[in-house]
């Protein structure tokens, strides 16, 4: 169609003339974008909005193509409406993207009309309103619900949004991990009948009312999980107000479980620490007193007359030293705090004698079932130890089963990685299980988190414990490089699961103890170095009643100078480890710059590893530890002599 068709009947005329006289500046005051717009597409009217909306003038307006002010993304949308139009169909609720002042995106929504003109042809009155704003608001609405959406299911805590009533109104996917509720489930609920148990019904109600007038909650409490059981959790609850007013309140459950348990076995540690440390303490002083006791003891024995009643006394003082030596060295395994000398062993020899023993200490009422794999390996540990740990275990499972059942003792082979050994705390590799159970009584959880504790104990009455038998068994699988783990429920009974690590050392072979001491061909001369007096004396008549001559030294000076003057006479410095002035590995190095191939033995009345290796005690030095009897030290000086 050509410009002269298109402008013999203008629109513009049509319109005023159809009009009452005061519609022109009806149109012009109107907020609503008008415009006519001719079959070819080409503006032949606007408003005063239409041109402030789009920032230009009615002038500049009169003969532009309508398509050039729409942006790129509209203009399918814009084209297809004029085509309606001329096809004499309205277009209606229609949304542009025009080009708007200095370049801007304005949003434009309405409807497309058709007029006809005086010769027949047809036109386009626009009717829009600018939605730039208004879609803008809805985009950031959209943004924001959709940013809260993807925090919300997103967050590791179990999320809540609470009615100020209590009802729930939305939970995430965390929530129904850690309480096992679906959304279906929960929305509608009042939330004390949802996680809260009943025992806490008077703490939730006041937690519901307390939010409701706004404050903010922060407590560590338990809730309860749809299956029953409890979890504890720390639970943050803050009030979500709209323009002023509360309208829900946020509940943020953090599940602390795990951590409350870490707290737990820290606790129990720090425990067993302060008493390790108490028992390290006095574990010196005490170890003197009794090598005193024990080996003067041995002295009498080997000095009195076989029958006397003064012989039967020295030999009764002597066992209650080794009862008390043993006592000592009991408190003190649990801590880790005793110099152990591991050796190659078989679990499952162990394992035999032990049940050998038991059978005299359970009762008849008792079966004892035994479980053990074979070509385990070896693992390394001390044997006494290693009995007490399953002799301790049995007696635990015996005292659980008073009414008779089954004792259950397994060996089997387990190689540990990945999660598992982070859970136990072990390196990675080849493991020996020891497993020990019972159909007993079971424990409670409470008692589980304490039974490794020392002097905690559940028996009463004339026949309670000491408390040190399973504070015991932890320590030894401590020292022995594994684990332990228990299981129980009550009226069911308990497991404990015992970890030791492969060795790939091999078993030697038992040599009998010798029962006399072996006295020297010729008299050698031993230097002791002794801050006790007492000990120091006794050691000097002990080594004389052996065959040897004893030179005796109070102080590690004392020492140094009677060894530089004989020291082509002295065969061996037998000396305490721990001393005032110096060490006694400093005080043999002062030696051996005087004598480099002087022969030594050290001993200590310290239990503690830390303690002797703290002083710089040489690897594999000849060691004789505190207390000691009068046999074992002549044994050991002859076995530093000769080495």
């Amino acid at each position: 169609m050509s410009d002269s068709t298109t402008m013999s009947s203008p629109p513009e005329r049509s319109l005023e003339q159809a009009a009452a006289p005061d519609a022109a500046e009806l149109v012009e005051l109107c907020s609503e974008l008008m415009a006519s717009i001719d079959v070819d597409g080409r503006m032949r009217f606007v408003n005063n909005a239409w041109a402030r909306a789009l920032g230009t003038t009615k002038q500049a307006c009169d003969g532009q193509l309508f398509l050039d002010l729409v942006r790129d993304e509209s203009r399918v949308a814009a084209a297809a409406a004029l085509e309606s139009v001329r096809n004499g169909q309205a277009a209606r609720r229609l949304e542009l993207a025009m080009h708007g002042p200095f370049g801007s995106r304005v949003l434009l929504e309405g409807d497309f009309l058709p007029r006809s003109q005086a010769d027949g042809g047809t036109f386009a009155l626009a009717f829009l309103h600018d939605v730039t704003l208004q879609r803008a608001a809805e985009a950031d609405r959209t943004w924001k619900t959709a940013f809260l959406d993807q925090v919300v299911e997103g967050a590791p805590e179990a999320i809540m949004f609470l009615g100020t009533d209590g009802r729930v109104q939305r939970i995430n996917s965390e929530f129904t991990r850690l309480f096992g509720y679906t959304p279906e489930e929960a929305v509608g609920r009042h939330i004390d009948t949802l996680v809260v148990p009943s025992d806490l019904h008077v703490q939730g109600a006041d937690l519901c009312v307390r939010a409701g007038k706004s404050e903010v909650i922060n407590i560590d409490t338990v809730r309860r999980r749809k299956d029953g059981s409890l979890a504890e959790v720390s639970l943050l609850a803050t009030p979500i107000r709209v323009r002023g007013e509360q309208v829900s309140i946020l509940g943020i459950y953090r599940d602390i479980s795990d951590r409350r348990r870490l707290q737990r076995q820290l606790a129990g540690a720090q425990r067993l620490e302060a008493v390790g440390r108490l028992a390290g303490g006095i574990a010196h002083d005490f170890n003197n007193l009794l090598t005193v006791i024990i080996a003067t003891a041995d002295l009498l024995v080997t000095d009195l007359p076989d029958g006397s009643s003064q012989r039967r006394s020295a030999e009764d003082v002597a066992r209650a030293g080794a009862r008390a030596a043993a006592l000592t060295a009991q408190l003190l395994a649990f801590s880790r705090r005793q110099v152990l000398q591991p050796v190659a062993l078989e679990l499952n020899s162990i394992v035999r004698e032990v049940v050998r023993m038991l059978e005299r200490l359970i009762g008849e009422h008792i079966r004892v079932q035994l479980e053990l794999a074979q070509g385990l390996g070896n693992v390394l540990g001390d044997a006494s130890e290693l009995e007490q740990v399953i002799m301790n275990l049995a007696l635990n499972a015996r005292d659980a089963m008073r009414s008779g059942g089954r004792l259950g003792i397994t060996t089997r082979a387990e190689h540990i990685a990945g999660e598992r050994a982070a859970t136990l705390h072990l390196p990675e590799g080849d493991y020996i299980e020891l497993r020990v159970e019972d159909t007993g009584c079971g424990m409670d959880p409470a008692t589980m988190d304490r039974i490794f504790e020392p002097f905690f104990s559940t028996k009463v009455g004339e026949a309670g414990g000491t408390g040190l038998g399973l504070a015991t068994v932890y320590g030894i699988v401590q020292r022995s490089r594994g684990a332990i783990r228990v299981e129980s429920e009550l009226g069911v009974g308990s497991r404990f699961h015992v970890y030791l690590p492969v060795s790939s050392a091999v078993v030697r072979s038992a040599e009998p103890e010798p029962r006399s001491v072996t006295r020297p061909v010729t008299v050698e001369t031993v230097l002791v170095v002794e801050d006790d007096d007492s000990i120091r004396l006794l050691v000097e008549r002990a080594l004389g009643n052996a065959g040897y001559r004893a030179i005796v030294a109070p102080t590690p000076k004392a020492a140094l100078e009677i060894f530089a003057e004989r020291s082509t006479e002295i065969s061996l410095v037998f000396t305490d480890v721990v001393m005032p002035e110096m060490t006694g590995p400093e005080l043999v190095r002062r030696i051996r710059e005087l004598q480099p191939h002087a022969r030594v033995l050290f001993t200590s009345g310290y239990a503690d590893d830390r303690h002797v290796e703290a002083s710089g005690l040489p690897e594999n030095a000849h060691f004789l530890p505190k207390p000691y009897t009068f046999a074992a030290l002549s044994r050991k000086v002859r076995e530093a002599l000769e080495a």
